[in-house]
C-alpha cells in the first residue's frame, strides 16, 4: 500500500517555511561570496609574491639573467609566465567554479523573493542588491571603450553596465593581458636570436 501523500501546509505555515528557506539561501550566498573574496585575496597575494621574488633577483648584482640552453634570459620572462598562469588559473576557479555556485544561490533567492515578496516584503534583500550591483559607465565612454578590450560579457557591450561577470573580467584579464604584452616581444626576439645563431653554426660547419 502506497504511503499517504503529505498534506499541503497552511498558508501561514507555508510562509514561515519559505522564510526559513530564504534565510538558508542567504547564508549560502554569503558562504560562496566569502569564498570568492578569499580566492581574489589569495590571487593578489600570489602576484605580490611573484613580484617580490623578481625584486630580490634584481637586487642580486651577481646575476644578470636566467641561463637556459646556454643563453641568458631576463627573469621578467619567468615573471610574465608565472603571472599569466596564476591569472588564468585563479580566473577559472573564481568565475567558472565558485561564482557560478553563487549565481545559483542568488537565482534561488530571487525566486523565493518573487513568489513571497508581496506577503513578506522584508525578504527583498537579494532583489535590492541585484538592482544596485551593476556599474553604469554610460557617462564615461572612454572608460567603457577601454574595458571592452577585455570584457566579453554581452550585457556590458550592449548597455555599458558592468555586472558581476564583467567585473570579474576587469579584475583578472588586464593583468593577464599585460603579462602577455611583456612576454611576447622578448620571447620572439630570443627565438629569432637562437635560430640565427644555430643557422650561423650550421653554415660554418658546412
Amino acid at each position: 500500500m502506497a504511503p499517504p501523500k503529505p498534506s499541503a501546509p497552511k498558508p501561514e505555515e507555508h510562509a514561515a517555511l519559505a522564510l526559513d528557506v530564504w534565510k538558508k539561501v542567504v547564508q549560502t550566498q554569503e558562504h560562496f561570496n566569502e569564498i570568492c573574496m578569499k580566492v581574489r585575496t589569495l590571487y593578489a597575494t600570489v602576484l605580490a609574491a611573484i613580484l617580490s621574488v623578481y625584486g630580490i633577483f634584481l637586487k642580486d648584482t651577481t646575476k644578470h639573467g636566467i641561463e637556459i640552453a646556454g643563453f641568458d634570459f631576463d627573469p621578467i620572462l619567468a615573471v610574465c609566465v608565472a603571472v599569466f598562469v596564476a591569472s588564468t588559473l585563479f580566473y577559472f576557479v573564481d568565475k567558472q567554479w565558485y561564482h557560478r555556485l553563487l549565481l545559483g544561490a542568488v537565482e534561488q533567492g530571487a525566486e523565493i523573493e518573487e513568489r513571497w515578496g508581496s506577503i513578506l516584503p522584508e525578504i527583498k534583500l537579494g532583489s535590492k542588491i541585484t538592482a544596485r550591483s551593476p556599474v553604469d559607465l554610460s557617462s564615461s565612454p572612454k572608460t567603457a571603450w577601454f574595458l571592452k578590450l577585455f570584457v566579453e560579457d554581452e550585457r556590458f557591450k550592449n548597455s555599458n553596465k558592468l555586472h558581476s561577470d564583467a567585473k570579474l573580467e576587469v579584475f583578472y584579464k588586464p593583468i593577464r593581458s599585460l603579462s602577455v604584452i611583456f612576454l611576447l616581444p622578448p620571447s620572439c626576439l630570443g627565438a629569432c636570436l637562437i635560430m640565427a645563431i644555430r643557422l650561423l653554426d650550421f653554415c660554418g660547419k658546412s
